[in-house]
């Protein structure tokens, strides 16, 4: 914990504005591009929060389906189970249900191998009566949401460290040509005539 609080305050005493006539005008400006740098994360916090809202809602929208195209039904399974050996897994099994217009319907959905025939179960099923997936459940809204969340948080440091980090390398080259330049000066000032 001391190296962290070290390296904050270590920080804190870089990047301040203060009467220092050592700080260079290379240090004041980066100095300004970490404040911007900060100033645009925290301006983008209110549009990541505003695409992890949008991003719950898609999913509750999707939790809920299309009650046109998607609804659930009682099925009954028709067949055995093929590998009645494997306690665990899913297999396709053969199940029956009544479609909305009244008639008997048969397909393939993957159930639990542990399923025995004649077990009532649900299914989904799209608006022709077909097998479909089963809408969205509420812990994959969460993840989506969280990871989406996560996500843009993630993207926006990476960006903004990498504008960071490239406003810090052009400094850092004028430092460097400045300091030869007034190490030249100093030579041709301190270097004594030559004994002939």
């Amino acid at each position: 914990m001391r190296s962290f609080s070290h390296w904050i305050m270590r920080c804190l005493r870089l990047h301040r504005f203060d009467g220092n006539p050592l700080r260079r005008r290379s240090d004041r400006i980066e100095t300004l591009a970490v404040l911007m740098t900060l100033v645009v994360f925290i301006a983008g916090l209110w549009p990541m929060v505003a695409l992890g809202r949008q991003t719950y809602a898609n999913g509750l929208r999707a939790e809920v389906g299309d009650p046109a195209h998607q609804r659930a039904v009682a099925a009954e399974v028709v067949d055995k189970p093929h590998a009645p050996w494997r306690a665990t897994g899913s297999w396709t099994r053969t199940v029956r249900w009544i479609a909305p217009g009244g008639t008997l319907r048969t397909g393939q959905v993957l159930l639990p191998t542990s399923t025995p025939a004649g077990s009532q179960i649900k299914i989904w099923i799209d608006g022709a009566g077909r097998p479909a997936a089963s809408p969205q459940n509420h812990q994959r809204t969460i993840v989506v949401t969280a990871s989406t969340m996560i996500m843009a948080v993630i993207w926006a440091v990476m960006i903004l460290s990498l504008c960071l980090a490239g406003v810090r390398v052009l400094l850092n080259r004028r430092r460097d040509a400045a300091w030869e330049k007034e190490w030249m000066l100093a030579d041709q000032r301190w270097r004594r005539p030559r004994q002939s």
